[in-house]
């Protein structure tokens, strides 16, 4: 007979798909995995392990429903996890869920486990409305942030929800009123996106822990010049925003201290020697965790349904590596649309 202590010691060394598994043996497995302790503990180290990148690919013969795709290098081909339908804003991945919004339903999806929840609606349907994910890495919750106004000219009604909590949605007040207007980034607790201000374009910060927001903070006038050309992106740790100057050359401003509203520059050029002539739509999108490593969409014209590409480049070192969207080929569309999910890492939340 093992201790239970061994037993957790061996459980956290387990996948979450085979935790899933072990929920049937027994009570007490069952017991200890869903157990807030053995969730916080195996949170914490799977954010210590190698991080993946998850990328969503917009299916764009129905427009509402996504691919999901879980790249891990060196691997040449990479084939769909899942494919869930979102028919209206595009889906949100924090932390190993996927959030998204289906006939103005909000619910919570683990690729992992192959499981989903329906959020409770907050109130009657509002014709305006944006939500954010995040994550708190320190109590291990996740939280949906909701806006909703009746009215374009109305302040906007903010909502969370906190997921394995009481299960209904809780107001909180808001002292600086804006219109959320960008996709976010939770980076180590903070979920950071753009908005519209009496001020002009502002970056917001909302705490996932307290459930409160921070200051604004001024996005460079050099920046903000390219409102529309622009996202918000984790560069090793820190919240970035990602300037398209031209088809390849960019703009990194990474946000050095909030509190001082410090950012710093950096210029990045896509040499054209290191991508196949047949790569077309070069377009720059993210950065891998912890190396720094580009990640860079493409498609491939060389045949005759055009391939969905990602190139992963190393500037330093001058290379480039390049791996498909296995399963997928569409026709040439401007309205293709891929989102990068740079830090994915699997989650034990059994939905």
């Amino acid at each position: 007979m093992i201790s239970e202590d061994l037993l957790v010691e061996i459980l956290l060394r387990l996948p979450v798909k085979t935790l899933a598994i072990c929920l049937c043996v027994s009570k007490l497995w069952a017991t200890i995995i869903r157990s807030r302790y053995f969730i916080n503990l195996y949170q914490s180290r799977s954010s210590t392990h190698q991080q993946h990148v998850m990328f969503a690919l917009r299916d764009i013969f129905t427009f509402s429903r996504w691919h999901f795709f879980l790249s891990s290098q060196p691997s040449l081909v990479t084939n769909a996890i899942c494919c869930v339908d979102n028919t209206s804003l595009t889906p949100d991945c924090v932390n190993g869920l996927i959030c998204l919004e289906d006939m103005h339903r909000l619910w919570i999806y683990n690729p992992a486990t192959r499981k989903g929840v329906l959020l409770p609606q907050s109130a009657p349907y509002k014709p305006f409305r944006k939500w954010y994910m995040g994550y708190d890495p320190i109590n291990c919750q996740y939280k949906v942030l909701f806006f909703s106004k009746e009215k374009l000219l109305c302040p906007y009604k903010v909502e969370v929800f906190t997921l394995g909590g009481q299960g209904s949605w809780k107001m909180i007040e808001v002292e600086n009123n804006h219109s959320p207007a960008t996709r976010g980034v939770c980076i180590d607790g903070v979920v950071y996106y753009g908005s519209h201000t009496a001020h002009g374009l502002r970056l917001e910060r909302f705490y996932v822990a307290t459930e409160k927001f921070g200051n604004f903070i001024e996005i460079p006038i050099e920046a903000s010049k390219f409102y529309g050309f622009f996202t918000f992106v984790n560069y090793q740790g820190k919240l970035a925003l990602l300037v398209t100057k031209n088809i390849s050359m960019y703009d990194l401003w990474v946000l050095e201290d909030a509190g001082k509203q410090e950012w710093s520059k950096v210029s990045i050029v896509l040499p054209r020697e290191l991508f196949s002539y047949d790569l077309v739509c070069l377009e720059l999108v993210g950065f891998v965790a912890g190396s720094g490593e580009l990640i860079v969409t493409a498609r491939d014209q060389s045949f005759h349904h055009i391939k969905v590409i990602i190139v992963y480049v190393d500037l330093k070192m001058k290379r480039s590596n390049t791996v498909w969207l296995g399963g997928i080929r569409c026709s040439y569309r401007p309205s293709l649309l891929v989102l990068t999910f740079t830090d994915y890492v699997e989650s034990i939340m059994f939905l």
